[in-house]
């Protein structure tokens, strides 16, 4: 199968990665998380509000206003910004305690 590139990437941020390599994140979390980020190279960040079954994307409001969150659990939730000109979505927290607090 050919995997389709949108002109889209997604970068992590420093907190991000930290969350990969901690035990709050299941291999499941993780897979789950690899999987969004292919949709979006694949198909761009409109993708996740097509399924909204599986992601639940949304805008985000108040002090996250101009991010998005994604679900990927239950609880999990990935929290991101699209960055225009650049074509990138820059995922900045990984929580999943359902927390929406900014560090």
């Amino acid at each position: 199968m050919k995997v389709r590139n949108s002109g889209w990437q997604v970068k992590i941020t420093q907190e991000a990665a930290e969350a990969f390599k901690t035990d709050e994140l299941t291999d499941d979390d993780k897979l789950v998380i690899r999987k969004w980020a292919q949709t979006i190279v694949e198909h761009g960040p409109e993708e996740l509000q097509r399924i909204p079954s599986v992601w639940a994307d949304h805008p985000l409001y108040g002090e996250w206003k101009g991010h998005r969150s994604s679900r990927f659990s239950y609880r999990g939730r990935i929290i991101y910004r699209v960055e225009e000109n650049i074509v990138t979505a820059v995922v900045v927290k990984i929580t999943t305690k359902h927390d929406y607090k900014k560090d």
